[in-house]
């Protein structure tokens, strides 16, 4: 079985998407930076949406942590 990957990509559209390598035509997240934005920040709209998935990774994986120890205190385990 062919191992699936993560990837970034721009779109013909101008968007970038967040995709599995073997499921190219669904997107798991798209985002879209406006021709506002693109003006302000000098940065390739690539490096501007991977820092903003890495973001919301970290803060998922933080939430994630916040539930564990809220579970813990709950039931008064102790590491």
């Amino acid at each position: 079985m062919a191992e699936s990957r993560i990837e970034l990509v721009q779109l013909e559209n101008g968007d970038i998407a967040l995709r599995r390598s073997d499921s190219p035509d669904e997107p798991l997240v798209t985002i879209r930076i406006s021709d506002q934005v693109q003006d302000l920040m000098p940065m390739d709209k690539i490096d501007i949406a991977q820092s903003m998935v890495e973001a919301g990774i970290e803060r998922y994986r933080d939430i994630q942590i916040e539930r564990v120890q809220e579970v813990e205190a709950a039931h008064g385990m102790l590491h």
